[in-house]
């Protein structure tokens, strides 16, 4: 007996140290991609290297300037203009010229009343899956629970958001099992959307115009499934091979079609389902290129990627929106900012204009989901944040452990 409590505890302590080692990682993915972003995506492509300091500073102080910050940062003596002034890095006055352009505070409105509206659509989609599951009705109890699930995939890596939804429709009356089947479904209906932005996309482009972005787009939802690996996912499938069989595993292929088969014996109400997530699709590509035009100045003939249609961006967003499904990182800081920038980079626009958009297009949404969150917070009861990510780790060690346990079966 002693001898299987030592075992036991012994179990326990070297989960606890991959458990902790997993959201080193998490956090530590994020910074790494961040890093690469920053020194070797940011500089200009005229420099003569892109790791030239010359060319890495030209870069951030145009990108600072692009934010409209330029001006606030020589004012605090961190760069000085036209080499007047005590800052630590020189701005020249075209740039100086740049962050002093008009601000767009109408498009800044609109997406963010866009990204609201987006996100509402999809704490609605939540509700009616809700309702289809036979979850007691509390629609604000609902739709809080999905604000502080997507809240606390703000703060936390791999996606413990939706469990942290799970447990506040369980809390407000749910049985356990229905209140995962609605929040799977929602993943289910975002996936379906985000598939046909894209293949309307591609169709649009046509072969010559599509083959080549459709080929990077799937070359980096692999790759950056295949970097990483969600907290307790279960050993790969035999399906596919290599980087398809990750992508099939880490999005639960099977689980999304059997998912689909299930709610497609309801068809009136997957269609509605589906109009109203492609409609929340549509609201959040809106509202991310109207925070593009505010960050413009048309009246002065400077517009961040001026050349860029809007369908082809119509295109980007779906796909950096796909790598953030699954969030390996704590707001899938880094990764959605990486892949949009590459995806911005196929359609022909520079590295520098891509990330500024794509950093953009983060503190938009990160912005606007926090602020959501915390009206989640008031608005019903929600479960505790640290509780939730506990219940987290130790769902994702058990399925670590089964599935070991049943790959290691004859």
């Amino acid at each position: 007996m002693p001898e299987a409590n030592r075992d036991a505890e012994s179990n326990s302590r070297r989960q606890a140290g991959s458990l902790a080692v997993s959201v080193v990682w998490g956090y530590a993915f994020a910074g790494v991609l961040l890093a690469f972003l920053f020194l070797i995506l940011i500089p200009n492509a005229d420099g003569p290297s892109p790791w030239d300091p010359e060319a890495f500073r030209k870069g951030l102080l145009e990108m600072f300037a692009n934010f409209r910050i330029l001006d606030d940062l020589a004012d605090l003596r961190i760069v000085k203009v036209a080499d007047v002034g005590d800052g630590l890095i020189i701005a020249d006055l075209h740039l100086l010229g740049v962050s002093n352009r008009k601000f767009g505070w109408a498009p800044f409105y609109l997406a963010v009343g866009g990204l609201f509206s987006a996100l509402l659509l999809r704490a609605l989609r939540l509700r009616l899956l809700a309702s289809h599951f036979g979850i007691p009705a509390s629609t604000r109890g609902q739709l809080a629970g999905f604000f502080f699930g997507r809240g606390v995939n703000l703060f936390f890596p791999f996606g413990a958001g939706e469990l942290a939804t799970v447990e506040t429709l369980v809390e407000g009356g749910a049985a356990p099992g229905a209140a995962a089947s609605a929040v799977f479904h929602n993943r289910v209906f975002e996936i379906q959307a985000i598939n046909t932005f894209l293949l309307l996309g591609f169709v649009y482009l046509g072969w010559e115009g599509g083959a080549g972005a459709l080929f990077w787009s799937i070359a980096l939802v692999a790759a950056v499934v295949s970097l990483t690996r969600p907290l307790g996912a279960p050993v790969p499938p035999s399906f596919g091979f290599g980087p398809l069989r990750n992508v099939w595993t880490a999005f639960n292929g099977r689980g999304l079609l059997e998912a689909t088969l299930a709610i497609l014996r309801t068809p009136r109400f997957a269609f509605g389902v589906w109009l109203l997530s492609c409609a929340a699709m549509g609201l959040e590509i809106v509202g991310y290129w109207c925070m593009k035009q505010a960050f413009s100045s048309p009246l002065d003939d400077y517009v961040l990627m001026k050349n860029l249609p809007f369908l082809h961006f119509a295109i980007v967003i779906p796909i950096a929106a796909l790598t953030r499904i699954i969030p390996y990182t704590f707001a899938s800081l880094g990764v959605y900012e990486l892949s949009s920038t590459l995806m911005f980079r196929v359609f022909g626009q520079g590295y520098l204009t891509g990330a500024t958009v794509s950093l953009l297009d983060s503190l938009l949404l990160n912005s606007v989901t926090l602020i959501l969150f915390v009206i989640s917070l008031f608005a019903s009861r929600c479960p505790s944040v640290l509780e939730t990510w506990r219940k987290f780790f130790e769902q994702s060690v058990a399925r670590d452990h089964l599935a070991a346990a049943e790959g290691s079966e004859p």
